[in-house]
């Protein structure tokens, strides 16, 4: 009997980028040498699971998740679904900054790497854009007090647009605008963001940002996990830096319509892909975005 669609495995992440994961992190077990799981590891998972988050016990929380890392990984590294992950460790929903540091485990050098970078390079890959007609025409549709990330984020997207991509082995075209929503989607203060969740369309498998409020100014975001709503903050670049974590944290690959855009953003911003292994027009896009001089 077939799954429903909400219960179907997410595509998962690369060969090449787990072998930088497994080597990134301190604690990761070998798949050759895999400790058992042990009465205390499942004891941790439980008070963490049926234990929610107070502030007096965050500490606790945060000093076991650490603990059940190799734990966590390999339950997740099997395959389970998003919403199976969720339910099993509801902490990364309700205390989201685990998110954060999950991925740092898996890549402790590399974690930061997109926060401190990111204010410096937008604006080489809105110059960079510019000399590129399509994605001049998007920038000019930006007025200077409007988001400035948003208008990099949208620059990035539409250079690196990928116009076919393979869904379930077929072929289907996406338009510049359209894959941006595999990115950012807006609902309008006020909604029911649950419901928005879990309410969106089939062809919106992996994570993507829910942005509450106006369109060039929203005020609050959500990665949507399945047809879950996880908080992301106020920022887009803290809400961006999350949802990219999420791909990793829960062993799920990106959408066909964004795979160049995330790879640039792996490769060249976190430095967790190695750069000779993404397609050329990503280096070479890449490489006219160093070239810009602020």
């Amino acid at each position: 009997m077939s799954l429903p669609q909400d219960k179907k495995k997410r595509k998962r992440r690369s060969r090449q980028e787990l072998e930088v994961a497994a080597k990134s992190a301190k604690t990761v077990v070998a798949e050759d040498e895999e400790e058992p799981i042990t009465p205390g590891d499942q004891e941790k998972v439980d008070w963490m699971r049926y234990s929610p988050p107070t502030g007096d016990n965050q500490k606790k929380h945060r000093d076991l998740f650490i603990d059940t890392f190799s734990f966590r990984r390999k339950i997740i590294n099997g395959s389970p679904t998003i919403t199976d992950v969720l339910c099993q460790f509801p902490r990364l929903q309700d205390m989201p900054e685990l998110i954060n540091l999950e991925f740092q485990l898996l890549y402790p050098d590399q974690c930061d790497n997109f926060i401190s970078r990111w204010g410096r390079m937008k604006e080489q890959i809105i110059l960079a854009g510019e000399g590129n007609a399509s994605v001049l025409v998007q920038i000019q549709k930006f007025q200077p007090d409007d988001n400035r990330d948003l208008c990099a984020l949208t620059a990035l997207a539409f250079a690196l647009h990928k116009s076919v991509v393979q869904v379930r082995g077929t072929s289907t075209s996406s338009s510049r605008e359209n894959s941006l929503l595999f990115l950012v989607q807006s609902i309008p203060e006020g909604t029911d963001v649950e419901a928005a969740a879990k309410a969106k369309k089939p062809v919106y498998q992996q994570p993507f940002l829910l942005a509450l409020g106006p369109a060039r100014r929203p005020v609050q975001y959500f990665a949507v996990l399945d047809k879950v709503a996880v908080p992301c903050g106020t920022s887009l670049i803290t809400a961006i830096d999350r949802l990219f974590k999420c791909h990793f944290v829960f062993n799920v690959h990106y959408s066909p319509a964004l795979l160049h855009f995330w790879h640039f953003i792996a490769a060249f911003i976190y430095e967790v892909l190695d750069p000779h292994t993404v397609k050329p027009i990503i280096r070479s896009f890449a490489s006219s975005v160093r070239a810009v001089e602020l």
